[in-house]
């Protein structure tokens, strides 16, 4: 049985760049246990060398790229071939379907689900990535994610709840039980490639309870409301003005807050008066009729560059930025 070295392959590779054409240079029995090949031929260029995994199947051959000379070296083709490939063509598998065998790494699991976030333009895919992230030099981004224990996740999340970050430490929980349940489905999806090979069978998020919802049970009242617009109008507090103005389109229209921070040009038609979104969190198309005071306000705002009105200080026609109010928020300050 050959044995492929780099020496072997210099060779192949100056006389195919001399004469022209192709040459294979195999490693491996051949028939039931298949090989490792490399094919060297000559492009109009320069020569280039692939590795090839071999194996026949129903009297025919069959071949699969597995990478390419010398980025991948003989060691790793070898490792390469003998993890993802030696043990499908004992079993008679295609290695058609056969794909990356190593054991999915932490690193893996938390950049596998943040790409399938991006992929179905998920808004929090940022948030949640940044969050991943610290987390993933905390339990280790190499280690097996199979290997991460219900208890390790419990002392990431304590230090955050016990400074008081309930909130915070509720969302990082979040994003891990996420990532978790992504990977346990990721590699048994047909409609996706996932990355890794897992080996999750539970989440080790899971058996960590959440923090318990607190319903609100008040509302504004119609005055309340109107004394929070007209404070946001004039602040007696300095209060950075496109977060005015941010939240006064929110009072005014009803929406979300992602969705009018992110208001663009091409949502708001001025003529009709109507803000229109091609696609809102739920994944639907949503368009509402907004007041003349959000369409005013609407209206004093400068775009940027990239058409967002919300990247910017917001000027409204006829009024001073620097004007102020005498009143404060109280519940008897200001009146309809």
């Amino acid at each position: 049985m050959t044995q492929l070295t780099d020496s072997l392959i210099r060779r192949a590779i100056k006389r195919i760049g001399q004469s022209g054409g192709s040459e294979l240079l195999t490693e491996g029995e051949g028939r039931g246990t298949g090989r490792l090949v490399l094919r060297v031929k000559a492009t109009r260029c320069r020569v280039v060398a692939e590795w090839l995994a071999q194996q026949w199947r129903d009297n025919k051959r069959v071949r699969v790229k597995i990478g390419d000379y010398p980025s991948m070296t003989v060691e790793e083709a070898r490792e390469t071939f003998e993890r993802d490939f030696a043990n499908a063509i004992q079993k008679r598998r295609s290695i058609r379907i056969v794909r990356d065998n190593r054991t999915g790494t932490v690193g893996d699991l938390f950049d596998g689900y943040v790409g399938w976030l991006k992929a179905h333009e998920k808004p929090s895919w940022k948030e949640t990535e940044k969050g991943l992230n610290k987390i993933a030099d905390t339990l280790g981004r190499r280690r097996a994610a199979r290997d991460i224990e219900p208890e390790e996740i419990t002392e990431i999340l304590r230090p955050i709840y016990k400074r008081g970050a309930r909130s915070m430490a509720c969302h990082v929980r979040g994003y891990l039980h996420a990532a978790f349940n992504w990977g346990i489905k990721s590699e048994h999806d047909y409609r996706n490639q996932s990355p890794r090979r897992f080996g999750l069978h539970l989440n080790p998020a899971a058996s960590i309870p959440t923090e318990p919802k607190i319903v609100g049970n008040r509302w504004l009242s119609s005055r309340e409301f109107v004394q929070l617009y007209r404070w946001l109008e004039y602040p007696s507090a300095p209060v950075h003005p496109p977060y005015l103005r941010a939240v006064r389109l929110l009072m005014l229209t009803g929406q979300r807050v992602q969705e009018i921070a992110r208001l663009h040009v091409d949502q708001w038609d001025a003529e009709e008066r109507i803000i229109d979104w091609s696609k809102t969190k739920n994944g639907s198309p949503h368009a509402i009729p907004v007041p003349s005071l959000a369409a005013e306000l609407i209206e004093g705002i400068v775009p940027n560059r990239n058409g967002y009105f919300s990247r910017r200080r917001w000027t409204l026609p006829g009024r001073s930025r620097t004007r102020r109010s005498t009143h404060s928020c109280g519940a008897s300050a200001i009146t309809a």
